[in-house]
């Protein structure tokens, strides 16, 4: 079973954080995340390093990995959206735990707190 990784821990990967080694050594295994979290990963290093040239090239380098990269479309949506009164969660953790759901992964691995408490265990780096 593969386990879902957070934007947090791609974007730690990837700036000068004390977790950048842990949270590298993560991306190098097999892994599952979606369009959604490089899209946030990219967002939140190109504002930490001021160049979204290097965070593009970053989560390009994703692209490469042993990961599993799940498209955010109207299927996922609507998996997640039919979860939204079961979760108190904000709609893209939901999307994101939607995406660990479907994909059969035996946890999450973020620094978010708010996948505590849930089905499959939130694990940090």
């Amino acid at each position: 079973m593969s386990v879902f990784i957070d934007s947090n821990v791609i974007i730690k990967a990837f700036v000068d954080d004390k977790d950048t080694g842990k949270c590298r050594s993560m991306i190098f295994k097999e892994f599952v995340t979606n369009a959604l979290c490089l899209v946030e990963a990219q967002h939140t290093i190109s504002k930490i390093k001021n160049d979204k040239f290097y965070a593009a090239d970053c989560v390009k380098s994703l692209f490469k990995s042993k990961g599993t990269i799940v498209q955010l479309d109207r299927n996922l949506l609507f998996e997640s959206f039919k979860r939204i009164g079961k979760y108190n969660l904000n709609i893209s953790d939901l999307i994101n735990y939607t995406t660990a759901l479907i994909n059969n992964c035996s946890q999450i691995v973020s620094y978010d707190k708010d996948f505590d408490d849930l089905e499959i265990k939130r694990i940090e780096p």
